[in-house]
């Protein structure tokens, strides 16, 4: 079964080791401080700005396919938009440049780069669960026996992911701090994380839905696997763009909800009613769904990370603060107008994810 995030803790690194890059954007755009954003009461005005592009760190169908979707729905239609969608290879400085107007990258990365002043609002969420998914060597079935091996965490030093990863397996059981091991980092792909594993270099490993057929090929035991309600991604937009454009952006994540919705229904963590829908479009656009279309299970869209109504908070900003271990930043409320204003629109709140079971 496809596990989704992947790569996501490379965004994440790229992200915090791009810091100078970041305040270097910041410091060219020079713009006084924009003024706050209201809006009067029922529907908002025509979009300022009618094309928009969306950049994303990597393409991946089901990661992204609320755009896809949005588009061939013909959600942004109807709100007067069109919407392309790029791939860019550090998603938070293309949207502080101007390259894009709207950016999916990891909350870490985001939180990092509005502390070193990039003007950007966090103007919606993307996904607001993360599946957290570990392997050991065969016959390792207690913390105990990792004593003396290495272990892989993330790819790169300095990736908040794996601090958060640590935090997860010590909850659920499997605390390193209690063990003498030592942490490598093969690279940024999991697929060198496997090609370690499988060849005996490491005795546990993070992994994703591509890498459990070596895995298992290799006898490896899965010893967790699990769920958490922390924000992996979110979206953003230039400040200065937002502040000009507050009624595209709206119309833009109204559209948007519309096709998460479509892609959660009936609920996440259920088996998606629409996925058979849903993977005609994706082939429609040139995607490979064959695997896709053998799965029965809800991770099929990868659907249940999801939250239809695009939630973020400063709870969620906090907590990845705190699992990530960052230095505290407060959160501006403020951001969240254009957001607030498309749930308002669809008679939604911006309520946070409920607990899912792991499927």
């Amino acid at each position: 079964m496809r596990r989704s995030i992947r790569r996501y803790g490379l965004a994440a690194a790229a992200g915090v080791a791009a810091f100078t890059l970041f305040t270097g954007c910041a410091a060219a755009g020079g713009g006084a401080e924009p003024e706050s954003v209201s809006f009067p009461d029922g529907e908002v005005g025509a979009a300022e700005d009618t094309e928009i592009t969306v950049a994303i760190p990597f393409p991946d169908i089901t990661m992204y396919s609320m755009y896809v979707l949005a588009t061939d729905l013909g959600y942004y239609e109807e709100e007067g938009l069109t919407v392309e969608v790029i791939t860019a290879d550090n998603v938070t400085a293309a949207v502080a440049s101007g390259s894009a107007d709207i950016g999916v990258d990891s909350t870490g990365t985001v939180i990092e780069a509005i502390r070193g002043g990039v003007e950007l609002e966090l103007v919606g969420g993307h996904y607001c669960r993360q599946n957290f998914d570990f392997a050991a060597q065969s016959g390792i079935t207690s913390v105990e026996q990792l004593d003396g091996t290495s272990v892989v965490l993330a790819g790169t030093p300095g990736d908040p992911a794996e601090f958060q990863r640590k935090r997860v397996l010590k909850e659920e059981g499997w605390d390193l701090d209690t063990v003498n091991v030592e942490v490598v980092y093969p690279g940024p792909g999991s697929e060198s994380w496997t090609e370690f594993f499988v060849n005996d270099k490491i005795s546990l490993q993070p992994f994703y839905g591509d890498d459990l057929p070596a895995l298992e090929e290799h006898d490896a035991n899965i010893v967790v696997e699990t769920l958490r309600n922390w924000a992996n991604d979110v979206q953003v937009a230039g400040s200065g763009w937002a502040a000009e454009n507050p009624n595209t952006l709206v119309r833009f994540l109204r559209a948007t909800i519309k096709a998460v919705d479509f892609m959660t229904a009936p609920a996440p963590g259920e088996f998606p009613e629409n996925v058979d829908q849903v993977l005609d479009i994706y082939e429609a656009n040139d995607f490979d769904v064959a695997a896709l279309r053998e799965l029965d299970s809800p991770w099929v869209l990868d659907a249940h990370l999801a939250c239809p109504n695009l939630y973020f908070d400063a709870e969620a900003w906090d907590t990845t603060i705190e699992t990530q271990e960052l230095e505290p930043i407060e959160f501006d409320d403020a951001q969240l107008v254009y957001l607030e204003k498309a749930q308002e629109l669809l008679d939604l709140t911006n309520e946070g994810p409920v607990t899912l079971p792991y499927p």
